[in-house]
């Protein structure tokens, strides 16, 4: 038995919503990035802004249509990619604020 104050946790087959896949992205972002030094970071920031600014960009869920150079073999969805954004960003402000 769970204690009051802990989440139970969700039943299989509850849909995956657009803040579920978000927070999954930004979990798995801040577990690579945090292995990044801070030149690594910048660099894949601007490579990742540069994917994000071209016009066939959107902010799709799940399906892997954009890659970014330096980063890994994979493509990425959409909505990975500007999670990763906001986790970079995220870091270099930590960093900044704790350096």
């Amino acid at each position: 038995m769970l204690p009051d104050d802990q989440e139970k946790p969700i039943p299989l087959g509850t849909p995956l919503t657009e803040a579920r896949i978000d927070f999954g992205f930004r979990i798995y972002w801040t577990k690579m990035a945090t292995k990044w030094d801070m030149a690594r970071i910048r660099e894949m920031k601007a490579q990742v802004i540069a994917v994000t600014q071209q016009p066939n960009f959107e902010k799709n869920l799940i399906e892997r249509r954009f890659r970014v150079e330096g980063l890994d073999a994979q493509a990425h969805s959409g909505a990975s990619l500007l999670a990763l954004i906001d986790v970079l960003n995220a870091l270099e402000t930590y960093a900044a604020n704790n350096g």
